[in-house]
């Protein structure tokens, strides 16, 4: 009997024999040293020895080296004769499965690296902890891991998310007070949420958007459940509805941001515009599909306007012009043709040296490679090809003038448009920005906005309708934050007394029951804790 070895708590029922150290791996040789073993079938135990062979599993790296065990272990006899089971062989219980290739522990930790990392990702690192492993190897282990079964929640917020976004979409639970999901449901149908809440009883609140799919779901599984309205979709609903009045307002806004020094100046030379315009940094293909798209979506707009003048609803001329809703009436709530707001321009290496070039161009000096060398002195260390765009727009803008003699012309690009197009801003007046990201400007706190954003929303609230209609999001923002629901009514008759359309809709029908809705939400907001807080 070999005696004991220092490092034989590693590998219980066994006694380390010898050590290999290799380059890479260190294999250990142990050998089992249990006098019986018990039959898996009968558990009847048993002290005879059918035969002896070797395992070689992997175990948990030591100290950076793959570690290789070889394990010596028997085979018994079964000698309850009414056993189907002849043979088993040696259990080895909390450090190898029977037949496995890796240890227990070596198991569960690649599957935590997989739940963590995913399969690629998992393998590279496994590689780096010397317990090298494929990503398809560690995604199966990932798979086989058992998923506990939890309680039916008492809180149940339901939402959808996408499988693949605009094609297929299905359902997520989760538990409102745990903070996890519950279930994954492959559909977002009333049949499918009714369902499962039939099979899982005890759900008490459940929270939820306005989609009548879920509303009508979570009535048939849980009739006796209270519904609320989660903070996070009545606060869209409240964006949504501040978008339709400044679609409706836009051409008043529009107008807003023409000051006077900006009439004074449209008589005057053209306002220099920024190499990093939009407009200026694409190409002519990029230019020639951007127009394409504006004129599509103007002729769209045409057709929405044309169709509501017959008399059509919003849902037949959704159908018939095969587009949401939701756009249909954008369209019918704009008086004029809503832009699609675009992004501002990331700052440059060359916006501090922009003051030093205009005096230089001023001068007369026109060579990109003199004006490089100038800033390189000055300590710019940017590349050429910033300096080359700004020097071609100065050089447009010179063949915008009257032609010189002896002067090629500049080559002058016709976008194809195919179609009538919508009327664009006139050339150096401010750019309203799009509807859906100014509703959310207005919606946030003044304090928090740049110096830009503040002066550009003061701009717009001379519009007395936007001015009313931000004070009125503000009280209803700030009701539902402070969870004041006895304020719901003086809001409401207020919305009715603007005389602001868009703002009905967003906490219900204006009766009775709209009211309830609002006082069982803001009780239940507590609850609301798996959406963002606002």
């Amino acid at each position: 009997m070999p005696s004991e070895h220092p490092l034989d708590f590693l590998l219980p029922g066994l006694t380390i024999v010898e050590i290999h150290p290799q380059v890479a791996t260190v294999a250990i040789t142990a050998r089992a040293t249990q006098p019986t073993a018990c039959c898996p079938r009968c558990a009847a135990e048993s002290a005879h020895v059918h035969s002896y062979y070797t395992r070689r599993p992997r175990d948990l790296p030591i100290v950076g080296y793959t570690l290789r065990l070889l394990l010596h272990v028997r085979r018994w006899r079964c000698l309850n004769s009414a056993c189907s089971r002849k043979t088993f062989s040696e259990p080895l219980p909390g450090l190898l499965a029977p037949s496995a290739q890796r240890t227990l522990r070596l198991r569960t930790t690649l599957q935590e690296l997989g739940l963590a990392l995913g399969g690629e990702a998992g393998a590279r690192q496994s590689q780096r902890q010397a317990m090298p492993t494929s990503p398809d190897t560690l995604l199966r282990l990932t798979r086989t891991i058992s998923i506990p079964e939890r309680a039916t929640p008492r809180v149940l917020a339901v939402d959808d998310f996408a499988f693949r976004k605009g094609r297929t979409y299905g359902t997520i639970l989760i538990d409102g007070e745990e903070h996890h999901p519950v279930d994954l449901l492959p559909e977002r149908s009333a049949a499918a949420l009714a369902t499962w809440l039939q099979e899982h009883p005890g759900v008490e609140i459940i929270t939820r958007d306005r989609a009548p799919e879920y509303a009508g779901g979570a009535s048939d599984g849980a009739p006796q459940a209270l519904q609320v309205l989660d903070r996070w979709h009545l606060i869209g609903n409240l964006q949504e509805a501040l978008a339709r009045l400044l679609d409706r307002l836009r051409s008043r806004l529009q107008a807003l941001l023409t000051t006077p020094s900006d009439e004074n100046r449209s008589g005057s030379a053209p306002v220099p515009r920024s190499i990093y315009d939009r407009e200026l940094r694409r190409g002519t293909k990029d230019q020639v599909a951007q127009q394409q798209s504006r004129t599509r979506r103007y002729a769209v707009y045409g057709e929405v306007k044309a169709l509501h003048r017959q008399g059509l609803k919003i849902l037949q001329i959704a159908r018939k012009l095969e587009i949401s809703r939701q756009t249909v009436r954008r369209y019918i709530a704009s008086d004029q043709f809503p832009e699609i707001s675009q992004k501002p321009r990331q700052a440059s290496m060359l916006d501090p040296y922009v003051a030093s070039l205009q005096e230089r161009w001023d001068a007369g000096c026109r060579t990109t490679t003199q004006l490089y060398r100038e800033l390189q002195a000055l300590g710019y260390g940017g590349s050429i090809r910033p300096l080359v765009q700004w020097t071609l727009l100065r050089r447009e803008e010179q063949s915008e003038s009257p032609q010189q003699p002896g002067r090629k012309p500049a080559r002058q690009v016709e976008l194809f448009v195919g179609a009538e197009t919508a009327p664009k801003v006139p050339e150096g007046r401010p750019k309203l920005p799009g509807s859906q990201s100014l509703a959310w400007l207005l919606l946030e706190e003044q304090t928090s906005l740049t110096e830009a954003k503040q002066r550009l929303v003061e701009q717009l609230k001379q519009d007395a309708d936007l001015t009313m209609a931000c004070s009125l999001a503000q009280q209803f923002l700030t009701m539902v934050r402070k969870q004041r629901p006895e304020e719901l009514g003086h809001w409401l008759e207020a919305v009715l007394a603007s005389g602001l359309g868009e703002l009905d809709k967003v906490p219900g029908y204006f009766t009775v029951f709209a009211i309830q809705f609002m006082k069982r939400l803001c009780k239940a907001l507590e609850y609301d804790l798996v959406l963002p807080r606002l």
